[in-house]
């Protein structure tokens, strides 16, 4: 039943898909801003060595950050 609902209600309001980047220098706080947005809370990183890929799922919007 709330398989049934879930689609019928995506049916009449597609999500959005974005995709953001996010840029900025070293030890600026992306990595902190993306798992804030992501998980909800602030985790605490250590130096990112490559890049992070999420999706965040937002009021009925996607947004995929790279």
């Amino acid at each position: 039943m709330g398989a049934l609902l879930s689609r019928f209600w995506f049916v009449l309001f597609p999500a959005k898909e974005y995709k953001i980047v996010v840029v900025g220098l070293d030890n600026a706080g992306k990595t902190t801003t993306l798992y804030k947005l992501h998980l909800g809370d602030v985790v605490n990183t250590s130096p990112t060595i490559g890049s992070n890929v999420e999706e965040v799922v937002y009021k009925n919007i996607r947004f995929e950050t790279l």
